[in-house]
């Protein structure tokens, strides 16, 4: 269910690579790829494919990225806390934490109890099992902390990538434009 919910994400981080070229520039690209007599050249539309490839391509790769890293962080998470024991937890939360603790020792899907069998059966001890709860307890604020400068950190890191993507998009596309746009002139006025 968490991997289904990550390729959701990250298909829509793609879609908003997708949407989030202006329409400007869109046209700028579509004008690029027409001649002087407003005809489509096969290598003018070559250059403009290979410059949006780029663009998309530097989307692609830092949402792959956050990818590979979000995915070996889950999976070194299941390997010492299950992740269907997690999610049980999520879903009896409370904002009293005297509640919360209360509903994960004595529901009916008793979350201390399934971790405790969890990590006697990966090769740990009862009393091990209690204190990486503790642990794990006392470090929540902590842990949230961490988790929410992570998603900031990569909302910046993935902005950043995209601004510097769209910049030089930009400067390319308008740079041919303006080549065109000179070409165009001095063939018109030339004798």
């Amino acid at each position: 269910m968490i991997l289904a919910l990550y390729g959701c994400c990250f298909a829509l981080m793609f879609i908003m690579a997708i949407v989030a070229m202006p329409s400007d520039i869109r046209r700028l690209i579509l004008e690029n790829c027409k001649n002087s007599k407003g005809r489509f050249r096969l290598r003018y539309v070559r250059k403009e494919m290979a410059s949006v490839s780029r663009f998309y391509g530097e989307m692609l790769f830092i949402t792959a990225i956050f990818a590979i890293a979000f995915s070996f962080g889950l999976i070194v998470l299941d390997n010492y806390v299950n992740l269907e024991i997690i999610q049980s937890a999520i879903e009896q939360a409370d904002w009293d934490l005297d509640k919360w603790e209360k509903n994960l020792r004595s529901s009916p899907s008793n979350v201390k109890q399934r971790f405790t069998q969890f990590h006697v059966s990966q090769g740990g001890t009862d009393e091990s099992a209690r204190n990486i709860m503790i642990l794990l307890w006392n470090g929540l604020p902590v842990i949230l902390l961490i988790c929410f400068v992570a998603v900031l950190l990569t909302w910046r890191l993935s902005s950043s990538v995209f601004s510097h993507s769209l910049k030089s998009l930009v400067e390319v596309e308008t740079a041919r434009n303006r080549r065109r746009i000179q070409e165009r002139y001095l063939r018109s006025t030339s004798p």
